[in-house]
């Protein structure tokens, strides 16, 4: 089931052959700062998750409360924790090249931006509103970046969307 799973992700199993010449600069540094375990790589990517599930259901209830500063920095987090939590997968490098392909470079972009406007309309604002309505894009956001990884999953909601508003 791991190996599975492993290869859906993009993690190579066998073992590769060395390259002909060590790599060198920042990223080549990054990656083998982070080289852990795939027992390792799952269980933080496991506490992401359920860091990021409890940041959500957190803020829900600060939202519900009227606590808007808290309730834009938890969805925040809990979009952060989303985010490096898969970077735990696929390790950072991988991660970082397979948000910005051009299949996904908007949907990366949107994301991104939403967060960052939550944070501002909750923060600096102080804009209850507007803040629920970024929330509400970045989950939009966030689940457009998600299907992009299903073949033809955008194609299918797109057209559903479609025939729902006809």
């Amino acid at each position: 089931m791991f190996d599975r799973f492993k290869r859906s992700v993009g993690i190579n199993m066998e073992p590769e052959a060395p390259p002909p010449e060590p790599e060198t600069g920042v990223m080549n540094d990054l990656n083998e700062l982070t080289t852990l375990s795939w027992e390792t790589r799952l269980q933080c990517f496991v506490a992401c998750f359920i860091l990021s599930l409890f940041c959500s259901l957190s803020s829900t209830a600060l939202l519900f409360a009227g606590k808007m500063t808290g309730f834009c920095i938890l969805v925040s987090l809990g979009s952060i924790l989303s985010i490096g939590g898969t970077c735990f997968l696929m390790g950072p490098v991988q991660q970082l090249q397979k948000m910005f392909e051009s299949t996904r470079l908007v949907a990366t972009i949107v994301y991104l931006a939403m967060i960052v406007l939550t944070l501002v309309a909750g923060l600096v604002l102080r804009n209850g509103a507007l803040a629920l309505i970024f929330v509400i894009g970045q989950y939009i956001a966030m689940a457009w970046y998600s299907i992009s990884y299903i073949p033809f999953a955008r194609d299918f909601v797109s057209k559903l969307m479609c025939s729902c508003f006809d």
